[in-house]
């Protein structure tokens, strides 16, 4: 067992999180205890559930839930477990009018409630009352939406979100999410840590070595590190966007109204401890890091145009190029992490060198999970 108090604010500035955190057990039982449950987790994307009736699963760190879209086109989120012997109702993204429980079939509306539960009183010819069902639904998770992206409170005691959302919401008031419209999600797995994959993403040394197509080294030179709480980092370039050769003989429209001195510029961020956001003038993108055990981790990857133009059929190969690059430098970065897990977890990891000109965001990130480990502890 691994003991979190005993890792230093120094040891990680020189090292990192001690390799173990990345392959023990009883550690990723505690991230599911200290860092799932009573934080601010994305499950996925309000406009993949776009139809009344749409249904998605997620798991991660040992849920199970659902979000989906009612009659009325309003989205809620429930634990995916029926409430008689918490069998999962749904396995697959779907489009039902009602939920129904494959063990016993008992029956829900997209609400919520429950409908039926067949021979509820065995050979007694009686119907339940409303009474009976009161208490049988399906039992409703706090969540939230922001930029699209769908946040979940599983203990239902984090503090509001407009709180916990207002550091990035400042930061990104140049933007409006009102027009931006889902391209594709992507769905990915990968036999790594859950940490190693935010920590690459919030590692912008390697991109213009790993992804020389999206970034060469005089632009990742000047990227300027963002720090906007403890649970918001990132990183910007002022020029990111503008610096890329163009993949396509026209260019995306911006967002609406983007002043002039951002429409060259580039932000991404993690917010803990799941969610990565990516802002450019003319796209989002967002990857929704689910972890699923101590080395294994899946990803849902979405990717957006910012306007109704950009998403009108004149732009569809602009659409169709923009897809395709992003989720190849993706897929490079999986095919990364898989490898790297099997070194960043081993002991001698832990005599590796971060360097404060590169690593100061990922040390970040890595403060914070210590401070919640600890927190959960005492």
């Amino acid at each position: 067992m691994i003991d979190t108090a005993s890792i230093s604010i120094d040891q990680i500035r020189q090292h990192g999180l001690p390799a173990a955190t990345f392959r023990n057990k009883d550690i990723y039982q505690q991230e599911c205890d200290a860092i799932l449950k009573n934080g601010w987790a994305s499950i996925g994307c309000g406009q993949q559930i776009l139809n009344s009736g749409d249904i998605l699963p997620a798991q991660l760190f040992g849920q199970s839930l659902i979000a989906l879209r009612n009659k009325d086109g309003e989205i809620g989120v429930f634990h995916n477990i029926c409430r008689h012997k918490a069998a999962p109702l749904v396995d697959e993204p779907c489009n039902k009018r009602a939920l129904m429980c494959p063990y016993h079939k008992w029956s829900f509306n997209m609400s919520g409630e429950l409908i039926n539960a067949p021979l509820y009183f065995g050979n007694k010819k009686q119907k339940m009352s409303a009474e009976d069902k009161a208490d049988k639904g399906l039992i409703p998770v706090r969540f939230a939406i922001w930029w699209d992206i769908i946040f979940v409170n599983i203990d239902g005691a984090a503090d509001p979100f407009v709180d916990f959302i207002q550091p990035i919401e400042k930061q990104l008031t140049a933007y409006s999410p009102e027009d931006i419209r889902i391209i594709n999600t992507t769905d990915y797995e990968g036999q790594v840590n859950w940490k190693l994959a935010i920590d690459n993403f919030l590692d912008g040394y390697h991109v213009p070595f790993v992804h020389s197509q999206a970034c060469n080294v005089k632009a990742a030179l000047g990227q300027e590190e963002l720090f906007l709480s403890d649970n918001i980092v990132g990183l910007r370039l002022a020029n990111g966007a503008s610096s890329k050769p163009k993949k396509t003989s026209k260019q995306l429209p911006h967002f609406s109204g983007l002043p002039t001195e951002k429409q060259g510029t580039q932000q991404w961020f993690c917010i803990f401890p799941n969610t990565l956001f990516f802002i450019d003038p003319c796209w989002v993108q967002t990857i929704v890091i689910k972890p699923m055990g101590e080395e294994s981790t899946a990803e849902s990857l979405s990717i957006y145009v910012v306007s109704k133009e950009a998403a009108s059929e004149g732009y569809e190969a602009e659409r169709t190029s923009l897809d395709a690059v992003l989720n190849e430098v993706n897929q490079q970065d999986i095919d990364l992490l898989d490898k790297l897990q099997h070194t960043r977890s081993n002991d001698i990891a832990n005599k590796g060198h971060l360097i404060p000109a590169w690593d100061n965001v990922s040390m970040a990130f890595h403060q914070t999970w210590l401070k919640k480990m600890n927190h959960n502890e005492r």
